[in-house]
């Protein structure tokens, strides 16, 4: 599972953390928006807080 968030990215920086749609499968982040989560999500660079292409849906980031 190495590598799949870039190093000394801060986790309160990654909206997936406290989103109330994230949820983990067997090795890989997944939420009901996405089979499996864009890294620009991963790695913070995007909050997520409007849709994006390839989405299963149009939901976005909620705080839990």
């Amino acid at each position: 599972m190495s590598g799949i968030i870039e190093h000394n990215v801060p986790l309160t920086k990654i909206a997936c953390n406290s989103c109330k749609h994230y949820y983990w499968v067997v090795d890989k982040f997944s939420c009901k928006a996405f089979d499996s989560i864009p890294h620009e999500i991963l790695i913070g660079d995007n909050m997520h807080t409007e849709p994006l292409p390839g989405q299963k849906n149009n939901i976005i980031y909620e705080e839990e």
